[in-house]
Formats: C-alpha cells, structure tokens, sequence
C-alpha cells in the first residue's frame, strides 16, 4: 500500500517519510504491506512535524491537506483509519490530483482519463468550427497547440491500462484527423494518420515510454530512476544476445503488468537493433516515430 498526502510548507523533517517538494505543494508518500502498521507509523511520523511547525511557528492550511490510499480494488479496507496533524484529523479522499495527473485510490486512471477526454473533447469542437475557414496545414498546428499536449503530458504513466478505458481518447483524436483531413465522419482513419504522420494515441503512449527508457539506458534522467530498471548484465554474468537488453520483472498481477516498470523494458526490447543503437536523442526519435508511424 501506498500512502499520499498533501500538505504546504514543511521541510523533511522524518527519515521515514518520503518527501516531495514542487512550487509551493509538498507531498508524503510512505508504504506498507499492513494498514495498521502503515497508520501508526504516519502518525508518528507527522508528530515529529507538528512539533517542528511549532518550534518554527508556521502553520498548515488543514482544509487543504488530504491523505489516499493505494490499494488494489480486490483488498478491501476492513476497518476506518485516522491520521492527524496537529490533533486535527485530515479528510481521506478517493482521488487527488498530483502535478496534473488525477490519481485514483485504485490507480484505474479513469478519472485522469475522463479529465482528459473531456478537454479533449472541447479542443476537437475548435477544430471542427475551425475547419471551415483554415487549410489542412493550419488545422495541424492547431491540433498539436489544443489537442495533442493534453494527449502526451505524463502518459507513460496513465496511459497503460485497459484498452476499453482509452477508447474514447482515441475515438476523439480519429475525429480530429477527419478534420484536418477534411474527410466526412465515417472515412477509416488508418491511411489518414499515415498521410498527416500523426501518431495515433497508442503510439503516442509508445513514443513517450521509448523515449523515458533510452533517456535511462543513456544516463539521462534523474538518479532517483536508477532502481527502477536493469539490464539483463546486470541481473546475471551470462555473456548473451540479450545481455544489453533491459531486464523484465516477472509478474503476477495486472497492476503490475500496466506499470512502468514492466512495460517500459518489454516495449524497448521489441524496438529494432537498429533503432536501439542509435547514439544520440535526435536520432532515437526520428527512427522510433517512423516505425511507428507504419504501425
């Protein structure tokens, strides 16, 4: 279990909480495998806050903190839990946003992806009013303004789930390319994509997992990832054809099989070798988006 809270204007004050810092937000994060267990260490925890708030003389915003907790949705939780901050109790919620990313107590991703889609939806209705008066190169520019960074911000993340979960992104981002292209509402989709060189939305999910993992297999992203994956040199000495390839945790349930983790090693150990041997980003980029592309 994962515990996420909000709370303003504290410094890391506890070893046992981890502590996230952003503008003027800070978020907790502590995990358990037992609930009871988990509680009583947040509480404690958090009392080691409160009196450093005191000692410092500053204060929270109560009405603006919350708690969720992650949990599979077959774990039920089997008894009500409280944790305090300044001997006042903070709300548990079922959903929270965090650095624009709707996170749900189940981690579905439905409430980020109904966000997303109905913003989606809005950006498609100015294309369509557009239309009538722009040229298809102009539509272009005005689906990657309106419509495209809602589609690409932090899908990596969200953007591995169900397929019947995403569906309605997709059945309004293939309405968007109708548009551009000028086709009526019921032409197939699939050439128009390859002719625009548009990604469509499970490429776009691809693309962006690509990118996250040769920025790892390069050094270029921040050391908190360098846990997160492994090469299979890593993992074992055996000299292989696959030695250089990323290492795939097994798995046992579907949580674990949308997670990043997972998927990320398993998408880029499918891409070809050619496009795995690319030395810098630009040439990585180029050579993934045109494979996807012909998808």
């Amino acid at each position: 279990m994962l515990f996420l809270i909000y709370i303003n204007d504290i410094c890391k004050v506890s070893s046992a909480l981890d502590i996230l810092l952003f503008a003027d937000d800070t978020s907790i994060f502590f995990s358990h495998k037992v609930l009871d267990s988990l509680c009583l260490t947040v509480n404690n925890e958090l009392v080691k806050l409160t009196d450093w708030f005191f000692a410092n003389k500053l204060s929270i915003n109560i009405k603006k903190s919350n708690y969720i907790i992650f949990r599979p949705r077959q774990k039920r939780q089997t008894f009500d839990i409280k944790v305090t901050l300044s001997n006042r109790d903070i709300i548990q919620v079922k959903e929270t946003v965090f650095l624009g990313v709707i996170l749900d107590e189940h981690l579905t991703w439905i409430p980020h992806i109904t966000n997303v889609a109905r913003k989606v939806s809005k950006a498609v209705g100015v294309m369509y009013k557009a239309s009538f008066c722009l040229s298809k190169r102009s539509l272009i520019t005005l689906y990657y303004s309106l419509l495209y960074p809602y589609l690409q911000y932090c899908v990596s993340v969200w953007g591995s789930t169900y397929p019947s979960n995403l569906n309605r992104i997709f059945m309004l981002q293939k309405r968007a390319v109708r548009i551009i292209a000028k086709e009526s509402f019921d032409a197939h989709t699939d050439p128009i994509f390859k002719n625009l060189k548009i990604l469509k939305f499970k490429c776009i999910y691809l693309f962006q997992l690509g990118k996250l993992m040769f920025k790892f297999k390069n050094g270029l992203l921040p050391r908190t990832f360098d846990s997160k994956f492994a090469l299979n040199s890593q993992v074992h000495n055996y000299d292989t054809r696959s030695s250089k390839l990323f290492h795939i945790p097994k798995i046992r349930t579907n949580i674990c099989k949308f997670s990043l983790r997972y998927q990320g090693p398993r998408f880029y150990n499918s891409l070809s070798s050619d496009i795995q041997s690319a030395r810098t980003m630009t040439s990585f980029i180029n050579g993934l988006k045109t494979s996807l592309i012909d998808f």
